[in-house]
């Protein structure tokens, strides 16, 4: 009974483990899930956004915003399962409900470093992304196919969001509407206000995102600099954790031994 539990819970987890980011399945929604790195799409190879780009059907969406939490209670579950499996009796209980409490703090905490990783290679890659863009803008392309030349030489996780982009561009979106996803995004929001404010103009769209790039590059040297300072100040704690103790035994304790000598009868 406790093996079958452990494979359906194992099934379910795989079933339900994350085939890719949100950028990710807008492309495949899209129809552009095989562009982002041969170039920019054209609007015969793009179908309608929320179907795929062969025969028109609606794609499911998957993917690590569908069921993040119930994806960590059933990867939890399974450690569980499999202690208690393998201990078996009162022992086990105990130890599989200290395994599955363990594995889903483990899953969010790594979930979370990922999330941070992810977002501060997009920050790091935004600047020379939008340098790029305002070079294809200056030498007389069209948004859409800025922004989707860019996309195919980038390697990172910014790729897949300026390839929706310029997706949404070449279907005939107005820039509001094609930037709508990113307004608030901690990354592209800025972005997403220039490309909103002017519109499909190359020549000031590509001043815009020039002052915009040095602006990104301004921002992340003060956060270099402060996660610099920040590591100082951890670096000098354990030191002065060091120096406590002596400094209890022969400032306060001396102190505290001759007030009292005095006070006390």
């Amino acid at each position: 009974m406790t093996t079958s539990l452990l494979l359906l819970l194992l099934a379910a987890a795989v079933i339900c483990w994350p085939v890719g980011g949100d950028a990710e399945r807008r492309l495949t929604r899209l129809g552009l899930g095989g562009q982002v790195a041969a170039g920019p799409a054209t609007g015969s190879a793009v179908g309608s956004p929320g179907r795929d780009g062969a025969d028109g059907k609606p794609v499911r969406s998957t993917g690590p915003a569908r069921w993040p939490r119930a994806r960590r209670w059933l990867l939890s579950g399974v450690a569980g399962a499999a202690v208690l499996a393998f201990l078996g009796g009162p022992t086990g209980l105990v130890a599989a409900l200290l395994a599955s409490v363990a594995s889903g703090w483990v899953l969010a905490r790594s979930g979370t470093i990922e999330d941070r990783r992810r977002l501060a290679q997009r920050h790091a890659e935004l600047p020379g992304a939008l340098d790029l863009v305002g070079v294809c803008l200056r030498s007389g392309q069209p948004v859409a196919a800025a922004l989707a030349q860019v996309a195919a030489i980038l390697e990172g996780p910014l790729a897949a969001d300026l390839a929706v982009a310029a997706a949404m561009h070449g279907l005939g979106a107005d820039p509001r509407s094609a930037w709508t996803e990113w307004s608030a995004d901690p990354v592209l929001a800025p972005v997403a206000r220039c490309m909103s404010r002017t519109g499909s103009s190359g020549a000031a769209l590509s001043r815009a995102l020039v002052v915009l790039a040095e602006e990104s590059r301004a921002h992340d040297a003060e956060r270099a600099e402060v996660a610099a300072r920040r590591v100082g100040v951890l670096v000098l704690a354990p030191l002065g954790l060091c120096f406590l103790p002596a400094f209890v035994c022969l400032g306060v304790v001396p102190t505290v031994l001759g007030i009292a000598d005095v006070v006390l009868p």
